[in-house]
């Protein structure tokens, strides 16, 4: 620090305020909006920079009398560049929409690049949906949009945001044909994650998804197991031909069709009912509707990386045929190992992937009674090619020393002739952890570089 500064610092001079205009509002542009306005008091030089801001967050939990404070700060703004506009209105009346559609349109008109809206109307009647203002069709500016509730937009049939890129939607009410309408509507749309909360599981409802541009999808359906009564009627249809990433967690096991088998780099699948919830809720899964889950994964199977929990590896262990699509690109495999099925499927899955690298085993057990009899033995004479030829990496999360685990173990390490790293996460649940390290260590392995390390 030299002298000069020094010296102002000791006595007390406001050298913030002698920063240029440009860097304090972008100060004030990163703090929440009742708090950028508040700056206004500090003295002169600070009256007007907050009009500037290029931020914009309003939430009616935080701000008393919300409508008006919204009114004044939008009077006051003179950014024409709005980056940020943040809208949430948890307890609305329905005679201040008018004010909210109004505020939507400001953003729009000022050049809005990232859009959050969320919109609860007091004492709205079932279904009721706020519409969205048309202007926001047309935006050249928007870039992401997310809608924190159920809407209506009146979409026409020609091409819409056209600057669109990212979309995040939450529906709890949806109306299939306005989202089917919507998705096909964005002509350069690459991120889309649709957030489900418990939808009625009795009604079919169809969310086809044809999105030629989009490069990532993330579908989440919370599902009330508190009110569960059976599967799903709902059905996704996926036409994505750049599809890069998929991740999908719905509980209710419904049916996911992928077409055009795209090129995928990720797909994590949380597809399926856990085993503990049917022996609670004592109904059971065909194996036609356990074979939606399979349907699924003949549809994503040129991935590089896959991730399956243990309620989808469930749901394969009951449709399984021997009729395991292969997995030529596949070079990272997770699976989550239950009790009852889990290991039915790993050799299947190891001969359908021969060009596997890393190989993740994560136990699961979710059931208070174990079951050894179900564990299939591996057949040493037809070691898959994957483990002798590729496979550089194993780990297994949440060891409990069970007989089956350290066949497992015991396998791996005779048959994998090039592995170099060979990780074990104990549980701590496991008894004696000391003499599972001292027996692990004693096994053959069959690659001279392979080093096993307790995690």
């Amino acid at each position: 620090m030299d002298l000069k500064r020094h010296e102002d610092l000791n006595s007390g001079e406001d050298i913030i305020s002698k920063l240029p205009d440009d860097i304090l509002i972008h100060i004030l542009s990163n703090l929440e909006t009742k708090d950028a306005v508040k700056s206004c008091i500090l003295s002169t030089r600070w009256r007007n920079l907050w009009t500037f801001i290029y931020n914009l967050s309003f939430n009616d939990f935080e701000t008393n009398d919300f409508v008006n404070f919204v009114d004044k700060v939008l009077s006051c703004c003179q950014s024409r560049d709005i980056q940020n506009f943040r809208l949430d209105c948890s307890d609305i009346g329905d005679t201040d929409l008018s004010h909210v559609s109004s505020w939507i349109c400001f953003a729009v008109d000022h050049g809005v690049h990232n859009l959050t809206i969320k919109v609860n109307i007091v004492k709205a009647w079932h279904g009721w949906l706020f519409e969205l203002p048309q202007s926001i069709l047309t935006c050249k500016t928007l870039a992401k949009l997310r809608l924190d509730n159920d809407f209506f937009l009146d979409i026409p049939d020609s091409l819409c945001f056209p600057s669109l890129k990212i979309l995040h939607i939450t529906v709890v009410f949806p109306d299939a044909s306005v989202m089917q309408k919507l998705f096909s509507s964005c002509p350069v749309l690459e991120d889309l994650f649709i957030h489900a909360s418990y939808l009625d599981l009795n009604n079919l409802l169809m969310f086809d998804i044809c999105v030629p541009t989009l490069k990532r999808l993330n579908i989440r359906h919370e599902v009330d197991y508190s009110d569960f009564e059976g599967l799903s009627e709902h059905k996704y249809v996926i036409t994505a031909s750049n599809l890069e990433y998929l991740c999908i967690l719905d509980g209710s096991l419904p049916s996911v069709v992928v077409n055009e088998r795209p090129l995928l780099n990720e797909v994590n699948l949380y597809v399926g009912v856990y085993s503990l919830l049917i022996d609670d809720h004592e109904f059971e899964v065909s194996r036609e509707e356990a074979n939606r889950v399979m349907e699924l994964l003949r549809g994503i199977n040129l991935t590089k990386i896959l991730s399956l929990a243990s309620c989808s590896m469930d749901a394969l262990s009951l449709a399984f045929d021997d009729d395991m699509p292969t997995f030529p690109n596949l070079i990272r495999l997770e699976l989550e190992i239950e009790a009852r099925f889990g290991w039915k499927l790993l050799p299947y899955f190891l001969e359908s992937s021969p060009n596997l690298e890393v190989l993740i085993l994560k136990m699961d057990y979710l059931l208070t009674e174990y079951i050894p009899e179900d564990f299939v033995n591996f057949e040493s004479e037809n070691v898959p090619s994957c483990l002798r030829l590729h496979v550089k990496t194993i780990e297994i999360k949440n060891m409990m020393w069970e007989e089956d685990e350290l066949e497992v173990v015991s396998y791996m390490l005779r048959n994998c002739e090039v592995l170099k790293e060979f990780n074990v996460h104990i549980t701590a649940k496991a008894e004696s952890k000391e003499d599972l390290r001292r027996e692990i260590l004693m096994y053959p392995r069959g690659s001279a570089a392979c080093e096993i390390k307790f995690l």
